[in-house]
């Protein structure tokens, strides 16, 4: 290993190119289609295309179930084409479905596909599909999450649309030992899929530096910023140093040189990318105040959004540039502070407005810190942890704190209230 010329003080530089997929793996086959039968051109006794499988997606036996088969009038490659097919009243559908093993270490894999729209429209009690899928397993053929059907897809195609082809490059867990690919169609209309296609993209080169905190990765010709890195620890520092925590999370930091690279690598739409379980940040910005915070109580617990997200903003103490207790101070004087019902009801939450819950979520978890210190709040972390409603909070709060949700809101509004007065209200 080698000592980089340009490195920061007390900063390693690793000039090692590293994969970023694969590892170079001995017999790794890059871009290359790893699907059988990608264009449904072999078919089985069963009139399912050979190395495929349909497996039930939504709805019950019994139910109007969707149309499905093969059309040699309508094809995008070879001589037919897959379809499924629905009508207002269906309500049990299919994937067609292709699993395959990847090599140990695979952290990218590019969908390709091609699909064809008629009149796709969502009805009631339909699902919004009109795509591909992608699922990820590990060596034992575990899923990484069970709350969704699959982890990636295409952008849903609704409407009337010709022969289009999609391509994405997904990041996948650590891990990954299988990924499938299904074909999906979950409301009214038609979709037509053919040419399908998913590959291990040749590894991008990676040079590392490294702090106590972080392994930042940056591509040939794209260093980082000169102190950067140190920056980046100090931040992390001082972030730990509030909540009194002695983290050894270490935090893969991919730095891309613009918008477009990491647009065109992960198939994003906007400019980072977190992986919570690999404790991977994708960003064009080589310094972050805000996701390492979750990065740092991640081992401890992940509590509700309203506690998660109200931690970072106590810490930075503002919103949207303006000081935390001003922003408060509005909302109070305008009578929108929202209750802890709201915050701590993830449903509630996610369709409230931010301006609003944001700093209020921020001064509760302020008030906390002030008056029982970081050491408790820890604590309610690890009793809320995977908790997303206010019942499951306010007895978190009992267990830790010994007292009862509504007398802490009291107590907190109380605060606020000498804080309104001495502001004369303002």
């Amino acid at each position: 290993m080698k000592r980089s010329m340009k490195q920061a003080p007390g900063v390693i530089a690793l000039l090692a190119l590293v994969a970023i997929a694969g590892c170079g793996e001995r017999g790794q086959k890059y871009d290359t289609n790893l699907l059988t039968n990608a264009s449904f051109e072999k078919v089985g006794s069963d009139g399912i295309p050979t190395g495929w499988k349909l497996v039930p997606f939504r709805g019950g036996e019994g139910q109007s179930e969707v149309q499905y088969g093969l059309d040699n009038a309508v094809k995008q490659e070879g001589a037919q084409s897959w379809f499924f097919r629905a009508d207002p009243g269906t309500r049990r559908f299919y994937l067609l479905s292709q699993e395959i093993p990847v090599a140990e270490g695979t952290t990218h894999v590019r969908l390709q596909g091609w699909l064809q729209t008629d009149a796709a429209e969502l009805k009631q009690d339909q699902f919004a599909q009109s795509n591909f899928l992608l699922t990820f397993y590990d060596k034992d053929h575990n899923r990484f999450q069970e709350m969704r059907v699959a982890d990636k897809r295409t952008p849903l195609r609704f409407g009337t649309n010709p022969w289009m082809e999609e391509s994405f490059t997904f990041r996948v867990p650590q891990g990954t030992r299988f990924v499938t690919v299904s074909c999906v169609l979950g409301m009214n209309g038609q979709t037509w899929f053919d040419n399908v296609n998913l590959s291990i993209p040749k590894p991008a080169e990676w040079e590392i530096t490294t702090t106590r905190n972080f392994a930042f990765h940056t591509l040939p010709g794209h260093p980082l910023p000169q102190g950067a890195a140190d920056a980046q620890q100090q931040i992390f520092d001082y972030m730990a140093k509030q909540l009194n925590l002695q983290s050894t999370v270490v935090i893969d930091y991919y730095v891309y040189p613009d918008t477009a690279t990491i647009q065109e690598m992960l198939s994003l739409k906007g400019h980072e990318y977190v992986s919570w379980d690999d404790r991977e940040f994708h960003s064009i910005n080589p310094n972050e105040n805000h996701e390492i915070v979750h990065f740092m109580t991640d081992a401890i617990g992940r509590p509700p959004r309203a506690i998660a997200e109200g931690t970072v903003f106590c810490l930075h103490d503002e919103w949207d540039g303006r000081p935390l207790d001003d922003c408060v101070r509005d909302l109070v004087s305008a009578g929108m502070l929202p209750r802890l019902t709201s915050l701590f009801d993830y449903n509630t939450l996610a369709m409230a407005d931010p301006n609003i819950t944001m700093p209020a979520a921020g001064s509760f978890i302020k008030f906390l810190l002030q008056r029982w210190g970081p050491g408790k709040l820890m604590e309610l972390y690890a009793a809320t942890n995977g908790v997303n409603s206010y019942d499951a909070v306010a007895s978190a709060v009992e267990q830790v704190y010994g007292m009862k949700l509504e007398d802490v809101e009291a107590a907190w509004h109380a605060v606020l209230n000498v804080r309104q007065a001495g502001a004369g209200g303002k």
